[in-house]
Formats: C-alpha cells, sequence, structure tokens
C-alpha cells in the first residue's frame, strides 16, 4: 500500500520507513529534514500547517499513515511550542485523513503519559487502563492528542492506533544502558527496568498497517520482560511498598 510516514527521518521514524519498505510498500517520508540514505520519497512539510498536511497526504495517495512527526520531547523548544506544535500537528493529520478517506492511523504516543519519572505505577504489570498523569508539556500534548484521536474514532470512524512507546533505543544503545542498569537498577525505574529495540517498534508500525482487523485506541508498546536477572516483581516492590495492593496483589509474579 502507499503509506505516508510522518518524521520518517526521525529516531524511530527511520526504521519504521525501511520496515515498511522492505515489506514492498510505497513509503513517502514527510519531515522536516532529509535522510537521503533512506528509502521511498521525502517530502518536506510542516505538520501545524493543515494545507501542507492536505497536500502531502495527497501527494503520497497515501492509504495508511504512521504519525511520528512531532518534537520528540521537552525541553527541546519552550513548552508552549512543544506542546501546540505536537497538538496541531497530531489534530490536522486526523481531520485531513478523515476528510480525505484515509482509515488507518499508528499515532505514536508515549509511555511518558504514566508519569513514572515523576511517581512510580500505581499497579503492575502498566495496562492501558493505568491512569495518564503527565509531567511535562510533551507528555501533555500526547495525551491531547490521543483524546483527538479518541474524538476521530467516535465521529468519524477512523482506526487510529496510540502506539504509547516505551524506552525505544537503537540497537548499538541497548547493550550500554543495560550495563548502566545492572550496576544501578535504581536508574531503569522510570522505564520500568525495559528496553524497545527500534527495529521492532518498526515491525509493530507495519503489522498494525497490514492487519485486516484491529481495535482502534491505545497500545502499550515495550519490550515483553524487564532487561535485569531480578524479576519484574522484585524489582517493582521497593518502589510499590507504600501503595495498597489495588490490583490483584500487583499480578506482577512474573518477568513482565
Amino acid at each position: 500500500m502507499n503509506v505516508l510516514v510522518t518524521g520518517g527521518s526521525g529516531r524511530i521514524g527511520r526504521y519504521v520507513v525501511t520496515e515498511l519498505a522492505a515489506a514492498g510498500h510505497a513509503v513517502t517520508n514527510v519531515d522536516l529534514a532529509p535522510m537521503p540514505t533512506l528509502p521511498g520519497h521525502f517530502l518536506r512539510a510542516d505538520l501545524t500547517d493543515a494545507g501542507e498536511v492536505y497536500g502531502a497526504l495527497a501527494y503520497a495517495e497515501a492509504a495508511a499513515v504512521v504519525h511520528l512527526g512531532a518534537w520528540p520531547n521537552a525541553g527541546m523548544v519552550p513548552d508552549p511550542r512543544t506542546y501546540g506544535d505536537n497538538v496541531r500537528g497530531a489534530y490536522n493529520l486526523f481531520q485531513a485523513c478523515a476528510d480525505l478517506g484515509i482509515r488507518r492511523i499508528v499515532y505514536a504516543s508515549s509511555a511518558q503519559v504514566y508519569g513514572f519519572a515523576g511517581a512510580p505505577p500505581v499497579f503492575v504489570p502498566v495496562t492501558e487502563d493505568h491512569p495518564l498523569r503527565p509531567v511535562n508539556s510533551y507528555a501533555l500534548a500526547k495525551c491531547a492528542a490521543e483524546q483527538a484521536a479518541a474524538y476521530f474514532i467516535r465521529t468519524r470512524g477512523l482506526e487510529i492506533l496510540s502506539f504509547r512507546f516505551m524506552g525505544v533505543r537503537k540497537p548499538s544503545e541497548i547493550g550500554p544502558e543495560i550495563d548502566a542498569m545492572t550496576a544501578d537498577p535504581a536508574t531503569g525505574a522510570s522505564l520500568l527496568w525495559t528496553r524497545t529495540d527500534a527495529r521492532d517498534a518498526a515491525t509493530a508500525c507495519r503489522l498494525a498497517l497490514e492487519t485486516t482487523g484491529v481495535e482502534p485506541g491505545p497500545y502499550n508498546i515495550t519490550g515483553a520482560e524487564v532487561v535485569l536477572a531480578q524479576t519484574g516483581a522484585d524489582l517493582a516492590a521497593p518502589i510499590l511498598a507504600t501503595r495498597p495492593r489495588s490490583r490483584a496483589s500487583w499480578r506482577a509474579a512474573g518477568r513482565r
């Protein structure tokens, strides 16, 4: 199919573009910065400009979209711009897809919506119904965009999958980060001692586009197991010690 990938030159996007092209899809990478080594077409567009979003989708003759384009964290630009640009870009894309008849969208949300940098989980394992507690402008924008996605799912019939990515890293980064966590497990608490290979994140995006039937809404995308020798229950116990066991005694007996 023809797939438009916003932010295809970015940290996850370059793997998504490569994965989709290798599977035979025609990919258009929409970004502000080209990456000539990537397969497919490149189109420079500003996602905060609704007209450019419509134009990009029409140029690509897109049948589906992976929306990764955004400021990738708080602190890169002032907070009002982080929030405003990221929410506006997502809304523009959802609106344009609805108007142009493009139903399947993978939206890159973030596990930052859970706020683990500010407080431990309310329960583990962390399912998609965990409370959202954003602690910065980036995470707040992701929450707002997920609400916009829910609106377009409900009112326009779009199939938007909000992928809450956690700890996505290039393959070369994972080993050193595991070594650092092994030396000091406390440093891994905000990402619940997991890491996600960017190639696996890309595969998740491809499968979400290719499957014939999928329930729209939020999905946690992260490593299936903690990356340390200890079990998830043992690692989580100290940070959850002050919390009541309200979810089936934490349901964390395994490594997940």
